[in-house]
């Protein structure tokens, strides 16, 4: 049973094309700014990591904020940014091959190249999720750093969820379609017996 028929005012297919280029797009911008955010981090020099920490920390608790953060929070927060952005590369460079797969498979009518797509979406959405958990233990979660943290990221769950209710449901589709086509194909077994008939 197909979960959804339509996305708004298109299809699902079309909704599939449309979500497949966004994502193609957006994760080749990230793996660039992971890329160059992780060798700044290799790179930095300790003094210049201290004086980053420390700059992060007047800025967080100046006048007009005061967010009450400590330096061994921002420093925790510093090293979970640069894990994360080693594990959001990888999975970015998952995103544009399922993102590739998913145009081909939408424009080649092939369910099978949909798949990547229906894997890589609750692997990001499991990312996310492990993200919000650890800055939130890290800062609380009323914190004003993670709240908005977790505000962005959650609006990524949502659009993760519907990503894949739709490339799910158009992969019914061409599935439903495949087995019609089996069904409404002649036997083999037949050929023989409707060609004497025919003589």
């Amino acid at each position: 049973m197909v979960v959804m028929e339509k996305c708004c005012c298109c299809t699902v297919r079309t909704a599939c094309l449309i979500f497949g280029g966004f994502a193609l797009f957006g994760s080749l911008i990230q793996v660039s700014n992971d890329a160059k955010d992780i060798y700044q981090n290799i790179t930095m020099s300790r003094q210049d990591q201290e004086w980053n920490l420390q700059e992060l920390y007047e800025l967080s608790n100046m006048d007009g904020l005061n967010m009450g953060t400590t330096k061994d929070e921002i420093r925790n927060f510093l090293a979970i940014a640069f894990y994360f952005s080693v594990t959001d590369l990888f999975l970015s460079i998952a995103i544009i091959l399922a993102a590739s797969f998913l145009i081909y498979g939408v424009l080649k009518e092939n369910s099978n190249y949909l798949v990547p797509t229906m894997i890589v979406c609750p692997l990001d959405l499991f990312v996310i999720i492990i993200c919000v958990l650890i800055h939130s233990i890290n800062l609380g979660f009323l914190h004003p750093i993670s709240l908005a943290l977790n505000i962005i990221l959650c609006c990524g769950v949502v659009f993760d969820i519907f990503i894949w209710l739709c490339v799910y449901s158009h992969w019914q589709q061409l599935k439903a379609e495949d087995q019609s086509d089996l069904q409404n194909k002649p036997s083999p077994q037949n050929e023989p017996d409707n060609a004497v008939s025919s003589v």
